[in-house]
């Protein structure tokens, strides 16, 4: 059985070509994803691990026991450093120490040895980098690097200890003989601070750049710090001999200084990605013998590195969870067209099947030969898809989120995980078809092309429940409710009801993800009479160009419904998909885009400004940079009017839209008028919607606002102004469920500069500068441009971030996806086209007998592509309404959740930018070639084969 299945696909490969093609493409983005997660978990994990440099610090002193130890002389930290180092999985141990002047003014020392590791993280700037006794290097380009230059001499004096009435000091005069940069790796290692930001969501990142590396002195452990250590040791024994009190607790060692010996393990050997668990067990034991050698010589452990591997393995499973969830949509789409290809290729071997069923073959041993087929073009397919990922392995490293260049990991595990997942899937595939087809009728079977109408009822049942349940689910997405927000107002006031809530919740949390699919097939089961009223439509269009035959491809291709429901449902699936898929990513960066502009102001943001005059300079002065479009000042400040507290935005009016970010449909009315208002009458004011709303203050309202701020130089300055409403911003939020339980004033209004001063010049406000620049700057590089140009200022540029294996969930799973909407496309591309071509080839003797009647090419081609077309074309116009309105319900569902203001200012919305129309139209372009190449084909008729074919008909 085995040789004649080889045999049989060996001679008539082309029969399992589209089965093997839709395999293959299936196995390659399964395997591609698995490849991809253990490249991307190699990067993330190095990556992770650059901010942990050293693996264990031992501390002198035992855990958790709190009786005086007094301070160990040097030889203990050199003891205890060459027992670690000879421990098998320690690559290297080296004192270390950090020590604080008793003028707090001065930078802290940090103290290494003279064969450190760190050495090679620093590169010499100025200077010589080997250290004799008392001598210090200093980092470059840190907060006090210019008050210690090279050849300065710094007297330092260390608090030793106390004995109660007063503190004894450690007195060195440390000479600076030269200037480092330190790397990522020195600065984590020797602790050095930074100011850094934080992120307002976790999407959204505004990146600060004015950050400085905090100042420090790296002196030798041997030349300059093992005297400091053993003198304290002296002093401590000498008191102590006295009966001199030396006031300490637990390590009686001086607060000013801090020593600790930094072990680092053999992180290639013991830790892999690929196995985190392995990897964690193995770092355990070394530990662990690390922790036995230290506590002999009085020292205690402390894990840096088994933390960040636990952290590490429940992300990377998450990773490879979300992302298989995430493709389920993919390879149920490539398991239904390689059902569909299994049944079209056993319809075409309807006479081998009668022959083998006359010969002697049970049809046990028949369904067994067609699985064994199947098992066999699942393993072929495995081992292509493996090849086809680990080339594509760049592409799928971008949808996860990784970083280009390197080479990719293929593990043994990969590719038996898919080389078994190719084989299932083909599997199943495969099963229904070949039990189908093991039971045909040897007498039907024989009777080789002969085209099969239908003649069984089709049942509807599974059908309507599916349809009903994805009609439920997509009305709700079009109308936009959301169970949370009415499980408010209803849990607590009627049991009943909440419970009916609970469950309809349950249910629509479930139908979220395949409510959609179940519509599509509901609907493709049940549209026939609607496709065939729709193909008969289409078909009358053709009329002109083919003439009155147009007809019989409506008749011809509805014989069989089952084929064409499976076609409709085919296409309107990948369709749906695709757009969904692809408008989702595509709103969502868009949202995420708008929502750093929001937050940021504008593209830049240069902030530390003490005066409207010193912003408008600025503004000034970079509106004439080539890659700014624009720039303008503002100034921020609540006042107090009667409806509370507002927080006002004065700005310039003619330069603001300029420079600041905005939509046009944040302001009432005409924004041209309004701004020009603005400008030319200082007692006016742009009021925030949501309170005009609330109070009913319509334009042309007069009130009062008091106001006040703090000057540059800490001068309160405050005032009084009757102003005017000439229009209103943002949404009307006020009878929107928000964060508080009644309502708060959260938007903005606009006041000219001019309402402040007359004279703008005067305005010593704190102030800021926004800025847009030119598309396709790159907002990195301006940015530091700017921080160049004016080092005392903060600048800030409006950039969505995401980072770290958190960040690669996060995203990744949307550009997986999109990812998948290619190979899908490229699965039902062949499935359409298998259909077609199947279709054709069974009616071989009909279509030859029409062209031999005198029917040109161009009427026999128009014929044969307009029997698919119209389906296909119906399939794109019901795939493309149902992708549209879960789109539109993931938009409302978002906004209708509880948000603060710059959510509801600029909610997601809708849209399909250039890339996205691309690659949805390059799906279609698929799926239109799968029915335009069969057709071409079929209608390419050779004379003397036609001769044959009607001579045998």
């Amino acid at each position: 059985m085995l040789s004649y299945a080889i045999k049989r696909i060996s001679r008539s490969w082309k029969l399992f070509a589209a089965l093997a093609l839709g395999m293959t493409l299936a196995a390659t983005f399964f395997g591609g994803l698995n490849v991809a997660a253990d490249t991307v978990g190699k990067q993330a994990l190095d990556a992770q691990l650059v901010n942990t440099p050293v693996d264990v610090n031992l501390y002198p002193g035992y855990t958790g026991i709190y009786y005086p130890v007094g301070p160990y002389q040097a030889s203990s930290y050199y003891n205890v450093t060459n027992a670690v180092k000879g421990i098998d999985g320690v690559t290297a141990a080296e004192s270390t120490a950090t020590a604080y002047s008793y003028n707090s003014s001065y930078p802290g020392i940090r103290v290494i040895q003279d064969n450190s590791l760190l050495y090679a993280h620093m590169t010499l700037v100025g200077g010589r980098k080997t250290l004799q006794a008392n001598e210090t290097l200093i980092n470059v380009d840190s907060y006090q690097a210019q008050d210690f230059p090279i050849n300065s001499s710094v007297l330092y004096r260390i608090s030793a200890y106390s004995n109660g009435s007063r503190t004894i000091t450690y007195n060195v005069t440390l000479k600076v003989v030269g200037t480092v940069a330190l790397d990522t790796v020195a600065q984590n290692t020797l602790g050095i601070g930074f100011s850094y930001f934080s992120c307002p969501t976790p999407s959204v990142c505004i990146n600060r750049t004015t950050a400085k590396e905090q100042s420090i002195f790296i002196a030798s452990w041997q030349q300059t710090f093992a005297p400091i250590i053993d003198w304290v040791y002296s002093q401590y024994q000498s008191q102590t001999q006295n009966q001199t009190k030396i006031v300490c607790f637990g390590i009686c060692f001086p607060s000013s200084i801090s020593t600790s010996v930094n072990v680092y393990l053999d992180r290639n050997r013991l830790i892999s990605p690929f196995g985190v668990e392995n990897s964690i067990s193995q770092v355990q034991q070394v530990e662990a013998r690390v922790s036995i050698a230290a506590a002999e010589y009085g020292f205690r452990s402390a894990d840096n590195l088994l933390s960040q591997l636990q952290g590490f393995s429940q992300e990377i499973f998450a990773l490879r969870l979300q992302f298989t969830i995430v493709s389920i949509p993919v390879f149920f789409l490539s398991w239904y067209v390689g059902r569909t290809v299994s049944q079209s290729s056993f319809n075409l071997r309807r006479k081998e099947i009668g022959i083998l069923l006359t010969r002697g073959f049970t049809r046990g041993q028949l369904f067994k030969h067609f699985l064994t087929e199947g098992l066999m073009v699942g393993i072929v397919a495995g081992v292509a898809g493996v090849l086809l990922a680990y080339g594509l392995n760049p592409t799928f490293i971008w949808a996860l989120g990784g970083a280009s260049g390197g080479g990719a990991f293929l593990t043994s595990d990969a590719v038996i995980v898919t080389l078994v997942f190719a084989v299932i899937l083909t599997f199943f595939s495969i099963f229904s078809p070949a039990r189908q087809a093991a039971a045909m009728d040897p007498a039907q079977a024989l009777k080789e092309y002969v085209y099969l109408e239908e003649t069984r009822p089709r049942r509807k049942r599974g059908a309507i429940v599916a349809f009903s349940l994805g009609l439920y689910q997509l009305v709700l997405l079009f109308l936009g409710i959301n169970y949370q927000n009415i499980g408010r107002s209803v849990f607590g006031a009627n049991f009943f009801l909440a419970l009916i809530l609970i469950v309809a919740a349950v249910l629509s949390f479930v139908l979220t993800y395949i409510g959609p699919f179940l519509f599509l097939y509901g609907a493709a089961q049940l549209s026939t009479g609607l496709a065939q009223r729709f193909h008969r439509g289409f078909a009358s269009l053709f009329r002109k160009i083919i003439g009155e035959i147009s007809v019989l491809a409506s008749r011809s291709v509805f014989r069989n419904p089952r084929r064409v429901a499976a076609l409709v449902f085919i296409v309107a699936l990948i369709v749906g998909y695709s757009v969904w898929v692809i408008g989702d990513l595509a709103s969502q960066q868009d949202y995420n885009y708008r929502q750093a502009e929001v937050q940021n102001g504008s593209d830049l943001h240069l902030s530390g400004i003490n005066s409207i005059a010193n912003a408008t300079r600025i503004a000034s002065n970079i509106t004439s940079w080539s890659n700014v479009t624009g720039a303008t000042p503002e100034t921020d400040f609540p006042a107090n009017t009667p409806f509370g507290y507002l927080q006002i935005k004065a700005i310039d009016p003619s330069t603001w839209r300029q420079g600041a970010y905005y939509e046009s449909g944040w302001f009432s009315g005409d924004i041209d008028s309004v701004f020009s208002t603005l400008g030319s009458d200082n007692q006016t004011i742009i009021l925030d919607h949501g309170i005009a709303s609330y109070y009913s203050i319509p334009i042309g309202s007069r009130f009062t606002i008091s106001y006040s701020y703090t000057t540059g130089t800490g001068t309160l300055v405050s005032g009084r102004a009757n102003v005017t409403v000439v229009g209103f911003f943002g949404p009307d939020y006020s009878r929107s469920s928000g964060p508080f339980s009644y309502f708060q004033p959260e938007g903005w209004s606009f006041v000219p500069l001019r309402l402040l001063n007359q004279n703008v010049s005067k305005i010593d406000a704190p102030s800021f500068v926004l800025a847009r620049v030119a598309s396709g700057v790159s907002l990195d590089q301006i940015t530091q441009s700017l921080q160049r140009d004016y080092p005392s200022l903060s600048v800030s540029a409006a950039q969505v971030s995401v980072g770290g294996v958190p960040g690669i969930i996060s995203a990744g799973g949307q550009n997986v996806l999109r990812l998948g909407t290619a190979f899908a496309g490229l699965a039902s591309s062949i499935g359409v086209g298998t259909v077609a071509y199947t279709g054709y080839r069974e009616r071989e003797k009909e279509i030859t007998m029409i062209a031999v009647r005198g029917l040109s090419y161009r009427q026999l081609l128009g014929l044969l592509i307009t029997e698919f077309l119209p389906l296909v074309i119906f399939s794109l116009i019901l795939g493309t309404i149902v992708g549209l309105v879960v789109i539109w319900g993931d938009a409302q569902g978002q906004n209708s959740l509880n948000q603060g203001y710059l959510a509801i200012l600029a909610a997601r919305r809708i849209i399909f930018p250039q890339w996205a129309l691309l690659n949805i139209f390059g799906i279609i372009a698929l799926l239109l070639a799968g029915v335009l190449l069969p057709a071409i084909l079929a209608a390419r008729k050779d004379l003397s084969k036609m001769n044959r074919t009607v001579r045998f008909a």
